[in-house]
This record gives C-alpha cells, sequence and structure tokens, in this order.
C-alpha cells in the first residue's frame, strides 16, 4: 500500500495532464479538507470537494489567486514536510475560522505540498474534563426543569443549552393551532440569527436530528435566513410528542462548527425541553383544574347555603353528613348536632321517606314524594314537599341529598284562598237576602209612621213605633253597608279641587262637631294640585274616617285636624297626602292589624264594614290608606295620584 504522498508523486510527476487529473481524483478521495499548493510560484493549484464545501470556494475562484488569499497567515517559505500548526482558513463571505494543519512535500520536488485541514483532536487528559463539565451542566439543566413557570424558566434553559453545546443562540418555535406557522416563543443569544416564526412547512421538512452549514443546499426557510443574515451553521431537532411534532428546538452560530454540537446531544436536550414543556403543560392544566374546581366549590356553597329548600345530605350508611342553613332553621337543629346521625333521629313524622331512600341508594331519583309532615325539635309539626335524589361518581352512589319545602305557607295561602271564595259566596247570598229583605223593612217604617200619625202626639204607644222607627232606619243602613260590600265600586271620576271639597265636607258636620265639643282645624297646602275622583265614593270615605274620629273623641272632645299635602317621594308621580288625625285614645296592636278587614268594629253599633268599604273605595282611585295610632291619638293619611301625574 503506498503512502499518501508516494501515489500523489507517483502520479503528479510520473504522467502528464492526465496523470494530474488522477492526483486531483485522489485528494478528493481524502477525508480531510485539501489544498495543492505551488511554493514556488505560492499559487493555488487545486481545493479538494470537502475543502471547497468548508470555505465555499471553488478552484476557479481562486485561479491566479495567492496562497495568502486562502490562508492570509501562512509564511510558504517557513513551513517542512511533515510539519502541523495552527493558521487561520478564509471563507466566501463568512468570518476565517482558526484550523490546524499538515504540509506533505511531494516527492523531490519540494515546490509542491499538499495542504490538510486536521481534524481538530483533544488529548485525553482533555477529555475527562470537558465530559465532567459536560455532566455538570446537564445536573444544572435538570435542577432549572424542576420549575414548572415557562416563562421563567424557558429563557434559562436556552442559555445552558448555549453552553452546552457552545453555540451562540438556542431558541424555540412551537406550533399554533390557530396560525399557520411556528412561532419563536423563546430565544436566548442574537435575535437577528433567527426570524420571530417560521413556516408549518419547515416542522414538515425538519423531521429529524439535523445539521445544516453555510456551504449545503439551503432547504428551508429557517436555512435561507441563516444565509442571508451570515449565520454560518443552524442545527435543528423536531419536538415530538406521539409521533406528532409541536415544534422545533434550534441552534445556530457565526464562527466556525463547534465540536461540543453533536446529533446526540442535540437530540438529548430536545427531548429534555419536550418533557419540560409537556410537564409544564400538565402542571397548568391541572393549577387551572383547581382553579376551576374551586369556583365551582365556592359558587356550590354559596348556593347550598342561601337555598330556601333545606337540604340533608346522607351517607350510604344513611347518616347525615351535612345538612345547609335552611335546614337548620327550618327544624331548629345546628348542623354539629345532627353530624353523624341516622336521618329517622331528626326527619321525623313520615313513613314516606325511607322507600325513597332505599330507592336512591339504587340510584334512583324520587322527585315528589307528596305532601309529608315532620315535626321539628319542639314537636311542632309542619307540612313539607321532598324530593330524594342520588349523587353519583363513576355510576356508583356517592351520596344523597334530602329536599325539604316548607308548604306551610301555601297551606295558609290556601286556606286563605278558599276563604275569600267563600266569603265572595256568601257575598252573593248576602246581596240577594239584603235585596229582599228592604221591601219587608220599608213597608213596616211605612206602616208604623201612617200609626203614628193616627195616635195622639201623647199616647204612650209613641216611644214604641219611635224606637221601631229607628230600629228600621238602623236595618236600612246595615243592609246598605251589606249591598256595598259586595258591590263592585264603581267610580265617576272628575276634577277635585281638595281645598273647596274638604272644606265643604266640615263645614256639613259643623252642628255634629258642636254637640261634642270638638273643633276642626284645616292645614291644606297652598297651590294644591287637584285629583281626579269619585266626589260621591270620597264623601263616603271622608264620611266615615270623620265619624270614627268624633267617636274616639266623644267623651271630652278635642281637635280634628285635616291636613292635605304634595307627596314628591316618587320622581315624576306626585301624590296628594290627606290626613284626618284626632286626639282619641288610640287604636289597640292587634285590632290596628286587622282594622280593614270586614265586620271588623269596636264599636256598639258599628257594622265592622266603614274602614272596610273605604279602602275599596281608595283603591278604586289607585291610591293606598295608612293608619299611624298611639296613645293620645289616630292619623288615618289617604294618598291619591294628583291629577295627569303631574304638579300645576
Amino acid at each position: 500500500m503506498k503512502s499518501f504522498t508516494s501515489q500523489i508523486t507517483s502520479n503528479l510527476l510520473g504522467k502528464s495532464g492526465p496523470g494530474a487529473e488522477e492526483v486531483f481524483a485522489l485528494l478528493n478521495l481524502q477525508e480531510e479538507p485539501c489544498a495543492l499548493v505551488d511554493l514556488s510560484a505560492d499559487k493555488i493549484i487545486f481545493l479538494n470537494s470537502r475543502l471547497i464545501k468548508a470555505t465555499s470556494f471553488t478552484t476557479a475562484d481562486l485561479r491566479d489567486k495567492n496562497t495568502g488569499f486562502l490562508f492570509p497567515n501562512l509564511d510558504v517559505k517557513a513551513i517542512s514536510s511533515g510539519e502541523s500548526r495552527e493558521i487561520d482558513l478564509n471563507r466566501r463571505g463568512q468570518t476565517p475560522i482558526h484550523a490546524r494543519v499538515r504540509f506533505d512535500f511531494i516527492g523531490t520536488a519540494s515546490h509542491l505540498v499538499v495542504i490538510r485541514i486536521l481534524a481538530h483532536q483533544s488529548s485525553e487528559s482533555n477529555v475527562e474534563p470537558e465530559i465532567e463539565g459536560l455532566i455538570d451542566q446537564l445536573i444544572l439543566l435538570t435542577k432549572v426543569s424542576e420549575g414548572s413557570d415557562v416563562n421563567q424558566i424557558l429563557p434559562q434553559l436556552m442559555r445552558l443549552i448555549c453552553l452546552i453545546l457552545n453555540v451562540e443562540t438556542a431558541a424555540i418555535f412551537q406550533a399554533d393551532p390557530s396560525y399557520p406557522s411556528l412561532k419563536c416563543v423563546c430565544l436566548h443569544g442574537r435575535s437577528t440569527d433567527l426570524p420571530a416564526e417560521l413556516p408549518s412547512t419547515d416542522l414538515i421538512r425538519l423531521t429529524e436530528p439535523a445539521i445544516w452549514n453555510a456551504g449545503d443546499r439551503a432547504i428551508t426557510d429557517i436555512h435561507k435566513y441563516a444565509r442571508m443574515n451570515s449565520v454560518e451553521y443552524v442545527a435543528t431537532a423536531p419536538l415530538k410528542l406521539d409521533d406528532a411534532a409541536i415544534g422545533i428546538m434550534v441552534v445556530c452560530g457565526k464562527g466556525g462548527l463547534p465540536r461540543e454540537l453533536r446529533i446526540s446531544v442535540l437530540q438529548y436536550l430536545s427531548i429534555h425541553i419536550l418533557n419540560f414543556l409537556q410537564k409544564s403543560m400538565l402542571i397548568k392544566n391541572l393549577q387551572d383544574r383547581i382553579v376551576f374546581e374551586q369556583q365551582r366549590m365556592v359558587a356550590r356553597n354559596a348556593t347550598f347555603e342561601n337555598m330556601q329548600e333545606a337540604v340533608i345530605v346522607l351517607n350510604n350508611e344513611l347518616e347525615i353528613i351535612e345538612i345547609n342553613q335552611a335546614a337548620e332553621w327550618m327544624l331548629n337543629y345546628a348542623e354539629q348536632e345532627v353530624l353523624g346521625q341516622p336521618y329517622d333521629n331528626v326527619l321525623i313524622g313520615t313513613d314516606k321517606l325511607q322507600p325513597a331512600l332505599e330507592d336512591a341508594k339504587k340510584g334512583n331519583t324520587t322527585h315528589n314524594l307528596g305532601k309529608a309532615n315532620l315535626n321539628r325539635r319542639n314537636g311542632q309539626s309542619f307540612p313539607t314537599q321532598m324530593k330524594v335524589i342520588p349523587v353519583m361518581r363513576d355510576k356508583k352512589v356517592y351520596s344523597i341529598e334530602v329536599l325539604l319545602a316548607d308548604i306551610s305557607e301555601n297551606e295558609q295561602q290556601k286556606a286563605l284562598t278558599q276563604q275569600l271564595e267563600n266569603r265572595a259566596l256568601l257575598g252573593d247570598y248576602t246581596a240577594a237576602i239584603a235585596h229582599d229583605l228592604r221591601n219587608p223593612i220599608n213597608s213596616i217604617y211605612t206602616g208604623i209612621q201612617l200609626l203614628g200619625m193616627k195616635l195622639a202626639p201623647d199616647d204612650p204607644n209613641q216611644d214604641n213605633i219611635g224606637r221601631i222607627q229607628n230600629d228600621c232606619t238602623r236595618l236600612n243602613n246595615l243592609l246598605e253597608s251589606l249591598m256595598s260590600s259586595v258591590r263592585t265600586v264603581d267610580t265617576q271620576l272628575e276634577l277635585i279641587d281638595l281645598d273647596v271639597y274638604l272644606h265643604k265636607i266640615v263645614d256639613r258636620w259643623r252642628p255634629k262637631f258642636a254637640k261634642v265639643n270638638v273643633t276642626p282645624v284645616f292645614n291644606i297646602e297652598a297651590n294644591l294640585s287637584k285629583i281626579m275622583g269619585d266626589p260621591k265614593s270620597l264623601d263616603r270615605v271622608f264620611t266615615n274616617l270623620i265619624t270614627n274620629a268624633l267617636d274616639a273623641m266623644a267623651e271630652k272632645g278635642d281637635t280634628l285636624a285635616v291636613t292635605a299635602v304634595m307627596n314628591k317621594e316618587i320622581v315624576n308621580h306626585p301624590f296628594v297626602d290627606v290626613s284626618i288625625t284626632d286626639n282619641g285614645p288610640g287604636i289597640p296592636e292587634d285590632v290596628k292589624e286587622h282594622l280593614f278587614s270586614p265586620y271588623m268594629t269596636t264599636r256598639k253599633k258599628g257594622t265592622g264594614l266603614g274602614l272596610f268599604l273605604t279602602k275599596q273605595i281608595v283603591t278604586a282611585h289607585k291610591g293606598s290608606i295608612s293608619v299611624n295610632s298611639f296613645p293620645g291619638g289616630t292619623v288615618f293619611t289617604i294618598r291619591l295620584p294628583a291629577e295627569d301625574g303631574e304638579v300645576r
């Protein structure tokens, strides 16, 4: 086997032209980048393919160029055969690199020399510290990756990757489902080395870890961008998740390709980054889920505690594990008193619940148990409607909820409705009876009146006749009240000046005031708005109120105050407040609660229908009536809408 130089010597010196071509072919077969130099002429004769790739120069580019064009700091006169030294190597459009070369002279013609670019080889003494340093950096990388905040940790990981691979720039490009490109989510180093985003086609083409040099063909956008920005090498590794790439890790630089940049290390680091991103995404999803569940729990607790229905939660042994506030109020138990208790120690009074609970343990819901009576803690019975709902988890009954609705008010409302229906029916009968009684009473009154006219004025029977006439009058008044209480209030509305209207009513009562020693006092606001009302109906209202006031002051007399003022509490809806005030003994509280109910009276000769009819009339005028009573006086206030809802 001939040596490298002997092969070149025999081919170059022993033959003519064709022999030179064979030498050039032999140089192309060498693993190292090689250049053939003529020292006598200081010219570069030939570059093999590997050196062309490394420098981006061709042999044609170097024709008639001196050796310094490619090797700027090489003194060709000071080299010897077999010598190795460090020199600079120029490259097209790029910064020079520092390279170790070997000089081999060809044969006895010492003017021809082959310059070989040697691969950098570390001595064994340097390998071990480098491995230890790499291990230390990988340990630090692992520790940093223990965090989960992507925005904080990922930049630190990119910085460590630059240190481990001895590169200038490192970045992560991630796919965005809402955008047809890869976005740079993190970059350490020079931001001008890499674009802000890449087309999705780069993700399709870069399916395996790869290293691109400036002399290589640019097959992706990232390679084209690197060439345009004088980036001399680009290494990429896909971030694959279940055989589907979700991004690319990219490292690059403008110096020579670092020997630390190996495909195996690059792939390991990309897997590490992918694991970190997966972990961070999982932790974020879990954190979001925890926040969501916490919000659901807060909302559930708020709903649970503020429900009007009572809720009792049971476990599978039918023991109470939770109750809400409504259940505490309804049953008169505190939650701590019933926790762990069998349900039948608390929900007492019905036998409908047990079958529904047994059915719930099988996963079946009972939406309505019908009306059932339960007992409160004090033994008081109350009607309820109950629901029994199983709470399922993984197709198993986790707990059972018993929902109780206190329908006491509903029952009372039903009773009141029935009472009103009965009262309406009674009113119809009353109207019919009152109509039928009027004629006989009028006949009795007329007959007694004629009988009295025939008797002498001093006849002893005149007193009996007078009493019979008074009784007939009282019966007629009672029948009229009864008819009014069951008759729909029919109002004929017209404009009423309350100042004039109230004075007329009071003036009509002055003889009566004088008899009972009562003095009327007026307080009518100036420019008081008129109202729309039925004079006849309102006359009955004020007559009833004045009559009651006089009865209250009959024993000692005093002052009756009539007041009318504007009320503008509601914007754009003014009212007129008319008050009748007496200085009587006041109305007891138990009576005041039912004051406007029919047949409610404290007067010996009263029918109990006056205030009931008064309220009906005021309501028909879209107004309201209220009473304020205290020892030493009573105030009735009637509130009526002012004319057209506007103040004059």
